[in-house]
């Protein structure tokens, strides 16, 4: 009993990293044979905390094979691919929409071609298009988007990526908008609140810091996708999820807001040796009931949707391992 109490602890410990967002860079010992690096995002996001998350779950099940566990913070989903590809990461989160990009050679990665080697471990959860915009702009849908200025990061960043899809199922051209990929303030809350531009775009998972800074710093309310488009974009591509923001998640916001969804992801590459991909998928799926007593970003997909959901690349033969043995595939 004392054990188990020990291991609860343990995983308690890591979701309280998401929950606050305070992880460093490293979760492992420093001095072993082998290191593991997952590409996770940016400090301020999800990613980078839960792949500390993993790591910390996988670290005793890894020091069995010398290995540790470490996360580097990166720009998101399209850098991590790339880094992934390049072999300087040996597993990265990413949106399930860049993942079959990524596999197939098309959209971000068409200039390199399919990314034959790829390899899919587990989906994480549902990430969900998130517009946050200051509530004096009369921004209640997408739709009200036209003629405003909107911050979508660079042109090659995941939620540029997501905005000119959600616009091409509009029907618009991008003229519509005013992007803004630049801000002056200390962070994306601050700009947006002393109103650098109207309203910015996430592809993010929730609670999320940001949008909850962003809606205790000033009045901002989230925008909401129609049910028509979300229709529109689930029949054209699978990997699009019709998604509920519920309501009273920010303040301010006591209404659910509906909206598109992506899957995380965390991939790998086929040259990673199945023993550490399967340490890392049993440690993950073992401790999954306790991740969802304590956080709710763990409760969007069950474990039958976690091994299908969102993967366009086949599953590594590791995490194959694992589900064979647990009768999920």
């Amino acid at each position: 009993m004392m054990a188990v109490c020990r291991h609860a602890v343990r995983v308690a410990m890591a979701v309280v990293l998401v929950t606050v967002v305070v992880l460093g860079g490293e979760a492992g010992a420093a001095e072993k044979q082998e290191t593991v690096t997952i590409a996770s995002g940016r400090v301020g996001g999800l990613y980078h905390p839960v792949g500390g998350v993993i790591c910390k779950l996988a670290q005793e099940s890894l020091d069995r094979h010398g290995a540790s566990c470490t996360v580097d913070i990166s720009g998101g989903s399209i850098p991590n691919i790339k880094d992934l590809r390049k072999g300087k990461v040996d597993l990265a989160m990413v949106q399930s929409d860049l993942q079959q990009d990524a596999f197939a050679g098309t959209g971000p990665f068409a200039d390199e071609g399919p990314f034959e080697k790829l390899r899919s471990v587990f989906a994480l959860y549902v990430e969900h298009f998130t517009v946050v915009a200051r509530e004096d702009k009369d921004i209640e849908t997408f739709e009200d988007l036209k003629g405003k200025r909107v911050y979508v990061g660079g042109t090659t960043s995941s939620r540029r990526d997501a905005a000119d899809v959600l616009m091409e199922a509009h029907g618009w051209t991008g003229e519509e908008v005013s992007f803004v990929s630049e801000f002056k303030g200390a962070n994306l809350a601050e700009a947006l609140c002393e109103d650098e531009f109207d309203a910015f775009v996430y592809t993010i998972g929730y609670p999320n810091p940001t949008v909850r800074e962003t809606t205790m710093l000033c009045d901002a309310n989230l925008v909401k996708v129609a049910d028509p488009i979300l229709e529109k974009l689930n029949r054209e591509n699978p990997f699009y999820v019709g998604s509920v923001i519920p309501g009273g998640t920010y303040r301010g916001n006591p209404r659910d807001v509906p909206t598109v969804g992506v899957v995380a992801t965390l991939v790998t590459t086929a040259e990673v040796p199945p023993e550490v991909i399967y340490e890392i998928t049993k440690a993950y799926f073992e401790n999954l009931g306790l991740l969802q007593a304590l956080s709710p970003l763990f409760l969007s997909l069950t474990k039958t949707e976690m091994v299908k959901t969102g993967l366009a690349a086949p599953i590594h033969e590791g995490a194959l391992k694992y589900f064979s043995e647990v009768g999920l595939k």
